[in-house]
């Protein structure tokens, strides 16, 4: 250590009403795909008012909006946000307008006191000198975690993303010794993370939201302690009802009555390929060879598999035959179903969110060139990357949706984008909501890998991470999908051996070391 002369920069926090410059985008491409994605939840009224100022506040705070503090503030505030920026808003998510015309509709609504922008300002004052000690950086839920956000729906994830560099910032240090907890406004603990180390120079995590309780205000609370330096960031976040409007734990996790032995669905399908459940885990769909079908199913409660009732089936062999998988955007009113024998997925449009019945058919894309045996498909959160599993190379493929859930509008991104070398025949495919693991269900070897992605829905940075062989009676018999319930505690796995459902229960959240399975 050493003694140097040095000025003490206190930073003091000021609330004022910035101006946003003309050119305000920074970097090489316009905006990160997130703050777009917002916009167009919001345009679209997926979110509330205060969700999108508020992401609109952190992209001025972290720099990505350039603002200068003005000299003058507009006394006579705006009370509400005009339609036409709304409309403005959407255009832009949509690319149909300039970034600099949505820039304009922000301009208005910082003039008018609408977003107030706190600033950090220096203010110099001279001290004799400081010690100069080792030190190290540490960010929580930064601009490099695009699905880290300060707002949360009962019933769906909050994530959190710790990050801790050297004092310079120039690279990640590991072995960092952190604890992690989000306290309510009156300080009661709602939940405890525990004390964790970064691997890598981070960790990820994320916790459903369980119940009303959690309603309104919330703090994350983070600690760090290196070479005996300690730091403490708090960050707020809002709790809000769910989407829908209702206060029940809509996208709750599975509960004790999904834990129960193979379940048959023989009666309806002798083929089935593939299974995914809606976002409340109250219906149960399946697609299979035997009719070239998606058949709907009812449950008593959220994935209960062993209540399940039949309600409707839709038969896709006007458009295709051999289907293999399906999946459903967010909202469940657009349903898409893979296809082997015609090497496409399907899009259709739902006029009733989750029912089949209302289906109708939309448009659909070649995924030939890729891949010539299509087994597996599944959407990144925002619906702009989908991803084919093809056997015929076995291989991930990823495809960039310039409108979201559009498959009209995929390019593929790279191909192939990952090469499976641990099975030979792939089926099944799914992600944690993170988008940080890769799960992959062979046929060949009926096992299922489990893999890291170093970069979230990524998948070229994918490595190996655990192999788990899927035991005698538990599915064993020509697995063909897998997926899971919301808190990764819950895995399904369903077989046309058997022509049954399969249940496992995992310890630890989306860790299949842990997996065991219900008999």
């Amino acid at each position: 250590m050493y003694k140097i002369p040095s000025i003490l920069v206190i930073l003091a926090i000021i609330s004022t009403v910035p101006i946003v410059s003309a050119e305000v985008i920074r970097g090489e491409s316009t905006v990160p795909d997130w703050v777009k994605n917002t916009a167009g939840w919001w345009a679209s009224e997926q979110i509330p008012d205060l969700a999108f100022l508020q992401g609109i506040q952190y992209l001025i705070k972290e720099g990505i909006m350039i603002v200068e503090i003005p000299t003058e503030i507009d006394s006579e505030a705006a009370e509400e946000i005009p339609s036409w920026v709304k409309n403005t808003a959407g255009w832009w998510a949509e690319d149909k307008i300039h970034d600099t015309t949505f820039v304009s509709g922000i301009e208005y609504l910082i003039s008018k006191g609408i977003i107030v922008v706190e600033q950090e300002v220096e203010v110099e004052e001279s001290v004799e000198e400081v010690v100069e000690i080792k030190d190290f950086y540490m960010e929580v839920n930064g601009g490099t975690c695009s699905y880290c956000v300060n707002w949360a729906y009962v019933g769906d994830e909050y994530y959190l993303q710790i990050e801790t560099y050297d004092e310079q910032h120039g690279k990640y240090i590991d072995g960092v010794e952190v604890s992690a907890k989000i306290i309510s406004k009156g300080g009661e603990l709602r939940h405890d993370f525990g004390e964790v180390t970064t691997d890598d120079g981070i960790y990820r995590n994320s916790i459903l939201i369980p119940s009303m309780d959690w309603y309104a205000d919330n703090i994350l609370t983070v600690t760090a302690e290196y070479n005996g330096i300690e730091k403490t960031i708090e960050k707020e976040f809002v709790v809000f009802k769910n989407q829908d409007g209702s206060s029940s734990n809509y996208g709750a996790g599975a509960g004790a009555c999904a834990h129960v032995g193979p379940v048959s669905v023989n009666t309806w399908e002798a083929g089935p390929q593939g299974i995914v459940f809606s976002k409340s885990g109250e219906k149960m769909f399946l697609v299979g060879y035997d009719g070239d079908d998606v058949n709907e199913f009812t449950l008593t409660g959220p994935y209960c598999i062993a209540t399940l009732s039949f309600v409707d089936s839709f038969n896709v062999s006007t458009q295709t035959g051999a289907p293999t998988d399906l999946d459903f955007n967010k909202a469940g009113d657009k349903m898409y179903v893979l296809s082997a024998a015609g090497q496409e997925v399907y899009e259709y449009k739902l006029s009733v969110p989750w029912d089949v019945s209302s289906a109708s058919f939309v448009d659909s894309f070649d995924l030939s060139t890729e891949d010539n045996q299509p087994r597996g498909i599944e959407f990144n959160k925002s619906g702009k990357i989908m991803f084919i599993l093809g056997s015929g190379g076995d291989e991930v493929n990823q495809y960039d949706l310039s409108v979201a859930w559009d498959v009209s509008t995929a390019s593929a991104s790279c191909h192939p984008c990952f090469e499976i070398s641990e099975d030979t025949e792939l089926e099944g495919l799914a992600f944690n909501k993170a988008g940080d693991k890769m799960f992959v269900q062979g046929y060949g070897n009926d096992n299922v890998y489990e893999y890291k992605l170093s970069a979230p829905w990524v998948v070229s940075s994918a490595s190996l991470a655990y192999t788990f062989d899927i035991p005698t009676g538990g599915g064993h018999q020509s697995a063909r999908d897998i997926t899971f319930d919301p808190t990764g505690k819950t895995l399904f796995i369903i077989s046309d051996g058997t022509n049954k459902i399969n249940v496992y229960k995992l310890s630890v959240a989306w860790d299949l070391s842990t997996a065991s399975f219900v008999g």
